[in-house]
């Protein structure tokens, strides 16, 4: 299946999200709730949404390893073509493009710890997340991107 060439991150539209017509799988949640969402919007940000859909394919998507609310703001984000990322859901928004592979919103992600790093005032607390996080992306996402910022 060959997927037209469209430049992500673009903005389709945040109101077609959860869209009768257009969408065509459903994304679950970890409440057991669910969304519909556009296969083609979802695969053009993402070469795993490419595969699961056209190799395999998965009409269902389980998003139940992430909180609801990041995982509909990973959706809203996927269809906005924009993300903003704070402290309070970091871990999970870079868990989760990461896992995906939406490699414009793992680079959001990078770029925002880079401002948290260069805006850190050198207190315990602020230091302690830098190094957590630094260290979960290691070992956990198995990339070493955010340890040679900190």
């Amino acid at each position: 299946m060959s997927v037209a060439e469209i430049s992500v991150p673009c903005n389709f539209g945040v109101a077609n999200l959860h869209d009768e017509f257009h969408g065509n799988v459903t994304m679950e949640f970890k409440d057991s709730t669910s969304m519909r969402a556009c296969s083609l919007i979802l695969s053009w940000n993402s070469e795993v949404f490419t595969y699961l859909f056209s190799e395999l394919r998965q009409g269902t998507i389980e998003l139940k390893d992430f909180s609801k609310e990041v995982a509909v703001m990973f959706l809203e984000s996927l269809y906005s073509g924009d993300v903003v990322v704070e402290k309070s859901h970091f871990r999970e928004l870079n868990k989760i493009s990461h896992a995906f592979k939406v490699m414009w919103m793992s680079k959001k992600c990078t770029d925002a710890f880079t401002t948290f790093c260069e805006s850190c005032s050198q207190n315990f607390k602020e230091m302690a997340f830098l190094f957590n996080e630094a260290i979960y992306s290691e070992t956990a996402l198995k990339s070493d991107s955010l340890v040679q910022i900190v």
